[in-house]
Formats: C-alpha cells, structure tokens, sequence
C-alpha cells in the first residue's frame, strides 16, 4: 500500500513539473506573440504608414507642379487637403495649425479614432494628407494579428505535437527510475524492479531487462548477507555465553589472585562487547530501520538495566557509578538499538576511567554521561565517530569502531550523538533524541 502510495506521489510530482513547464512555455509563446503584433503595428503606423504618405506626397507634388489643377487624393484609405497663397482649403481646424511633419495620432471631429496625419510645405504651399484609422486597423489585421494567429496555432500545435513525443520517450524512462527509487520500501527489502517490457522497446526494454537483472542479483547478494549475519549472530552468542558464565564461575573462586580478578573482568567485559556488536551489526544490516510498534521505552529503565549489567566489571573502590534522573524520558524508539548505544557510551567510559566518577544524567529529552577518564586529543574529535579512529590511546584492547558504530544506530534511529572533553578531565557524551513530525498517510 506504502508503494501505491509512493507510486502516485511521484507520478503526481511528475505531471505537475511536466504541467508547469507547459503551461510556461504557453504563456512564453502568447508574450512573444503580442510582442510581435506589437512591432508590426508599430512598424506600419511609424515605418510603412510614413513611407507610404511621403510617396504620396511627392506623387501629388510632382504632379502638381506640372499641373496645377492636379486633384488632391481622395481615396478609401488617404484623404489630402491643400493650402497656397491664393486660396485656403477647408482643412480640419485640429491639423490647420500644426507644423510640417509626421502625427501618428491626431483626434479629428468627425472620426471615431485619432488618424495619422502627414504636413509638407512646398513652394509656399502646404499639403495635409490623411490616413484613415479604420484601414490602418484593418491593415494592421490583415498584416499583423492574423499571421500572428496562424503562427501562434503554428507554434502551439507544434509544441504540443513536441511535448506529446517527448513525454512518450521519456515516461519510459521515468517509469523504470520510480520503481528503482521506490524498490525496497514495501517492506519486503526486495530490489527487484518488476517493470514490464511489453510496451517498451530498443534502447529502453534494453536498459529496463538490465536494471531488473542487475536488481535480482542484489536481492540475491542482500539475503545472502542477510542469513550469513543471521547465522553468526546465533553462532557467536552460544560460545559467547558460555565464555561469560565461565567467567563468572572463576570470578566468584576465593583462590584467584587480583590480577586475575581484574583478567576474569575484561574477559567479561570482552563477551559483552562482542554480543553489543553481534546484536548492533543485525540491526545495521537492513536497509530499512525495523517498524515500531508505537509504544514507548522507557530510557530510564534501559540505563539502569546497562549500569546494572556493566556495574559487575568496574572497581567500586576506584570508580564510583551514579544515576541522575531530572525527569522521566520514554519515546518511541528501537529498544534493542538503544540499549546498544547507551550499553557503547558506558562501556567507554568505565574502559578509560581508572579512577574518580561516571555520572549517567536524564534530563529533558537528553541523556548525558560524564567521565573522569583520561580525555580524548583535540585534533582527534570531529575524527571520533569515523572507524578504526582511537580517540583515547592504545592501552585498551580493541579496533576503534565501536563509536562508529554508535554513530550508524544513533543516524538509523533518529538520535543525535556529540561527545566533547570536559572542562576538567574526562569527557561528557550527550545522546538527544530527534524529535520528528508525523505525517499522515492517509
């Protein structure tokens, strides 16, 4: 159901990226289109308009000299008034007392739209010649916004025809990235890709028979890990436990020496790191974090639990191993991983402290442990959580991942892990649980 729904989200994301771009890309081309009526109407009125009444004028000039009863135009699109010293026309009052020149607009009575106007004087004579509004409306349309329309139908069929075949190659393709990005998160932990090639061809039923057989073999490699895991974690808790109770049988024998007490307590202190680790890399093996059943842990519980465990192998004539409890902090979390994580930070610190003080502190929704160990190096600190990195000496047995793995469990369960040198001696780790919101599904 969770890949359904993944399923639909992504395609929805998809057509609404696809949708926006094309409805961009519309809105371009009818902003180019105005753009481009636009100009021409300014190229008719300022260009054409005015190179056409020149001709004009210097038709009816040239004619006029020659012939001075020569008529003055009187066709639908041009009208001409003339003005000499011997007579005045009965020119409109709004253009009789401009100068020479060009008017793109000029409000004449009589006219539903202002007109071009062109005045020329010649000879002592002046020549008024009128463009009529309506023809340069109709030129304008003829020349302007039906080519216009055309190309625009043009340009949109063709995009469309574009998008459609583009959309057609690339849904393949986009169809075998969904189900690549979403195998695995059914639960099911399978890879395998399950596309079906029937409608696919060349290049991409080709390269979707790859992806799904390259998935199968890591379905393949996944459960072979996954049962080799399974197998030494159960191989390794057997000998593990009967080591421990072994040590545990000799720890309690009146004849051993000190130096073999403290022996008998690493030997334990060995067994319960390897059934940590054991236990931490089953949990590191998945992919995917396992589902929680929505009740609460109790972190108390857990830290009173682990300091009990690892109470058994410290000296409590050397160290000495407190709880401070502010406030109760139960969340919703992976009890095993927690236990690891905390079981991690307090092993640590009973490792590296000799003598003085651990303090394990709940407070808020933070735990906090504080050593009086022997600190870590500063250049070794922003270092600390990468493998095999030792930040407190070599004088302990072990392979510096431990921290690591703290590090894994803490960013797969939503905690946050810091650890810095405390102002004194020692060290303080402090573990906060990351507060996510919930979304609904539904």
């Amino acid at each position: 159901m969770m890949t359904k729904q993944l399923n639909l989200a992504n395609s929805f994301d998809l057509n609404r990226i696809f949708s926006k771009r094309w409805i961009l890309q519309t809105l371009f081309i009818i902003f180019a289109v105005l753009v481009s009526i636009i100009t021409i109407t300014w190229i008719l009125e300022k260009s054409l308009v005015k190179q056409a009444m020149e001709l004009e004028a210097d038709a009816f000039i040239s004619h006029y000299q020659k012939d001075k009863s020569f008529p003055l135009p009187r066709t639908r699109n041009l009208i001409g008034y003339l003005t000499t010293p011997e007579s005045t026309a009965e020119t409109p009052a709004e253009i009789s007392g401009l100068a020479a020149g060009l008017y793109p607009k000029v409000i004449i009575s009589g006219r539903d739209k202002p007109v071009p106007v062109y005045i020329r004087d010649f000879d002592n004579n002046r020549l008024y010649l009128i463009f009529e509004g309506a023809n340069i409306d109709r030129l304008v349309g003829v020349f302007g916004l039906i080519p216009m329309s055309i190309l625009l139908i043009l340009i949109y069929s063709s995009s469309w025809i574009a998008y459609k075949l583009t959309w057609r190659a690339a849904s393949p393709v986009l169809n075998i990235a969904r189900n690549l990005r979403n195998s695995g998160t059914s639960g099911t932990d399978s890879f395998a890709l399950k596309v079906s090639t029937k409608n696919l061809s060349g290049e991409t039923k080709e390269l979707a028979e790859a992806l799904d057989e390259y998935a199968k073999r890591i379905d393949v490699f996944v459960e072979r890990e996954r049962q080799f895991t399974a197998d030494v974690s159960h191989e390794l808790r057997t000998p593990m436990t009967i080591i421990d109770g072994a040590a545990q049988f000799l720890e309690t024998e009146s004849g051993i020496s000190s130096k073999g007490i403290a022996r008998v307590k690493m030997i334990r202190r060995a067994c319960s790191d390897v059934n940590d680790l054991t236990s931490a890399f089953f949990l590191m093996a998945r992919e995917q974090k396992p589902e929680l059943d929505g009740s609460k842990t109790n972190v108390t519980e857990i830290i009173e639990n682990e300091v009990i465990k690892l109470s058994s192998l410290i000296d409590s004539s050397k160290i000495d191993l407190s709880i401070n409890i502010q406030n109760e902090l139960s969340v919703n979390t992976h009890r095993k991983a927690l236990e690891i994580i905390i079981g991690n930070i307090l092993g640590n610190a009973i490792k590296y402290t000799e003598r003085g003080a651990i303090e394990v502190t709940v407070a808020g929704n933070q735990v906090m442990v504080s050593d009086t160990g022997i600190g870590i190096p500063d250049e070794l600190l922003p270092k600390l959580f990468e493998r095999h990195v030792r930040g407190r000496g070599l004088h302990q047995a072990g392979e510096g991942i431990g921290l690591a793995i703290v590090k894994r469990l803490c960013d797969q369960f939503d905690w946050d892990i810091s650890i810095q040198n405390n102002v004194d001696q020692g060290i303080l780790a402090t573990l906060t649980k990351i507060e996510k919101e919930t979304q609904d599904n539904t």
